[in-house]
Order: C-alpha cells, then structure tokens, then sequence
C-alpha cells in the first residue's frame, strides 16, 4: 500500500469513527427522549450506516483532497521552475556572459534614470591599452581571462550602488551614482592604479603588462546618454594621446587645450616680434 493510500485510508477511519459516536449520541438521545427501546438492532444500525456511509464517502473526499495537493505541489514546483527560467533568461539578456557585467543596453538604461533637481552622476569608460597583444602573444583565452580580471577590479573598487557594464569588446563602463567628477577622477586613479599593479603573466619574456586608459564624464539631470558617452570616449582617446595609461576627463581636455591655445599664441608673438628686431639692428649697424 503506498503512502497516499494510507493517508486516505487512515483519514477514512477516523472519520468513521467520528461518525459512529456521533450517530450514537444522537439516536440514543433520541429514543431515550421518546422513550423507546434500544436493542441490537439500534446498535447494529448505528454502527453499520455509518461504516457504510462514511468510508466510502470519506475515502472519495480525501483522495480528492489528496489530487488537489499533488496537483497544487506539481503547480507550485513549475512555478519556481518558469521563475528560475525567468530569472534566468532576464539576467543572460541584461549581462555579459563572460564577466558578469551589466549588457551595454542595460548599461545604458541605468544612465537614462530620471535624476533629481541638483543631482548628477558620472561616467567612466575604462578600455584596456594594446590589448590586441595579449591575444596576439598569449591567445584569446588568456584575454579573455585578462577582461574577467578587469572587470572584478572594476566591481571591486565601485560601491554596491553603482552600475558596472561591459560596452563591447574590451571596453567598460561605470556609472558612479551621485558622484561628481573631481571625486570620480580620484575613483578612477585608484582603478588604474589597482589594475597597473596586478601580476597578469609571470614568468615570460614577452611578458605583457595590461594598463587601462579612463575617461570621465557627468551626467547632468537632462543629459543625452549617448552624448554623454561620446564625451567620455573622446577623454578617453585624450588619455591614450597622451601616452595609455591615464585618467582624463572633459575639464582637464579644456585645461590642456587651453594651455596649448597660450603657447601657440606665444611663438605667433615671438615669431612677429623676431622680424622687427633684426631691422632695427641693421639699421643701427
């Protein structure tokens, strides 16, 4: 007899029994109240109605008691089962399979959020320097693993509040919440600093040492996602201009810009003034 038999059974009997006593109290009570006699028969009736009657009965009620249960626990599990699937299906379609990173289109979401009056975050692009060489010398597999260690540097270093995401090919993406640049500049001087110091390859010759170049921009209240990460990524070239391994933003561009604009400015001055110079000393001479 299997399990679920048993319990059908064992309920059967119980109610039975209930129904027995419950059927002598009341047809005893009755005959006593009307005075008529109880014999054999009264027993045999209240005893045997109630056998009749209630296990069968009670039989059927509890086995189909027992489908609804074993229907609700299949539901249930299949349930859990398409939440898992769910889950997922919605976290391989918002991350990147490789490093667990957020999806650029999630990535880029997460940039379009509704900001408050006065409320601005940043965003840093971080794109490894000569990376191609790590694939050329030592294969995609370790390049692979080259971005799978960059990318826990980069969820190592951020706050649970902040969104990491892989952009595409061996860049990645930041977006510092309610961080301004100046103090997003030093998160991102720190970044390069961990990934400069990390051991990739030992015991090579042709060793190679992966830097990364970070460029940084702020998201304004209104800002345009997209222009936002073409400013990143022109600080970003800023940064490899100036020799890879470097943090850039936009305000340090306009200050570098600026200083060139001064010393262009200042040999135009030299190189008018040189002629004048040279007539007046001929004309002493």
């Amino acid at each position: 007899m299997t399990r679920r038999s048993q319990r059908i059974l064992g309920k059967s009997v119980v109610v039975t029994i209930i129904a027995i006593v419950a059927t002598f109290a009341l047809s005893f009570t009755a005959r006593l109240a009307l005075q008529m006699p109880i014999d054999w028969l009264s027993w045999v009736e209240c005893t045997g109605i109630s056998i009749l009657i209630g296990m069968p009965v009670g039989a059927y009620i509890f086995a189909q008691a027992e489908t609804i249960q074993e229907t609700c626990d299949k539901l249930e599990k299949s349930y859990a089962a398409l939440r898992e699937a769910h889950d997922r299906l919605t976290f391989l379609t918002s991350h990147d399979q490789m490093t667990g990173l957020l999806s650029r289109g999630e990535f880029i979401a997460r940039m379009e959020r509704k900001r408050d009056e006065g409320e601005c975050d940043t965003l840093l692009l971080v794109d490894p320097d000569h990376f191609s060489l790590v694939n050329d010398r030592h294969g995609h597999s370790k390049g692979d693993e080259t971005l799978v260690r960059i990318a826990k540097v980069l969820v190592y270093m951020t706050r649970p509040g902040d969104s990491v995401g892989r952009l595409g090919g061996e860049e990645f993406g930041i977006l510092l919440r309610d961080v301004r640049k100046e103090q997003a500049m030093m998160i991102a001087e720190n970044i390069r600093r961990h990934i400069e110091g990390i051991p990739w390859v030992k015991g090579r010759q042709d060793d190679v040492r992966v830097t990364v170049s970070i460029g940084g921009a702020e998201i304004a209240r209104n800002a345009d996602a997209e222009d936002v990460l073409r400013a990143a990524a022109r600080c970003v070239r800023e940064a490899k201009q100036r020799g890879r391994n470097q943090v850039s933003s936009e305000f340090e561009i306009a200050r570098l810009r600026d200083v060139a604009n001064r010393n262009r400015a200042a040999d135009s001055n030299e190189t008018e003034l040189q002629p004048t110079s040279r007539s007046g000393t001929i004309a002493d001479g």
